[in-house]
């Protein structure tokens, strides 16, 4: 279990977001630098919130313990979460870009939010949440997403303050 939520998703999440890391960039450099760019319009993720919202909403069944029982058990849903977690990281990735900083410390305290909660779920339940796993998996589970609830955002923000750093010191 603990690998499951702790590597394979986030795995999964990562490798959407670095393939549509590497498409924009590809796109990027293809295209003409003679070509004026084109006033902004409004597209279906406006200030990266529907992408975000959605990227949130999955996060939050792959916290479900029947989801990752039925991930083990069911093909239909084994096949959705190889899916959907790459999409969801593409998705990530291109709302984050259009996305302000207020937004983004919204989500990210809301996905730390619900780590560090269902960490505290899987640590403090007396009995098996997930029948494919065992109760001492549950524990580690918990352990490491409460850790990722509060490593996630120092990371975010040493990312952050680094720009800002260099920027204040020319």
């Amino acid at each position: 279990m603990s690998l499951h939520m702790l590597v394979q998703i986030p795995l999964l999440v990562l490798a959407g977001l670095f393939a549509e890391q590497a498409w924009h960039g590809f796109h990027r450099q293809k295209a003409e630098p003679s070509i004026a760019p084109q006033p902004a319009h409004w597209s279906w993720n406006e200030l990266g919130l529907p992408g975000l919202l959605l990227v949130s909403l999955v996060g939050a069944f792959w916290m479900i313990p029947k989801a990752l029982d039925d991930a083990l058990t069911d093909w239909r849903v084994a096949a959705f979460k190889y899916l959907a977690l790459p999409v969801c990281g593409w998705i990530l990735r291109a709302s984050l870009r259009h996305s302000n900083v207020v937004i983004k410390v919204f989500f990210l305290g809301n996905f730390c939010w619900m780590s560090a909660i269902i960490g505290n779920v899987y640590l403090n339940q007396p009995v098996r949440l997930c029948n494919a796993y065992l109760q001492d998996d549950q524990s580690w589970a918990g352990s490491g997403l409460i850790a990722l609830a509060i490593v996630l955002p120092l990371c975010w923000l040493l990312a952050e303050v680094k720009p800002i750093w260099r920027f204040l010191h020319r």
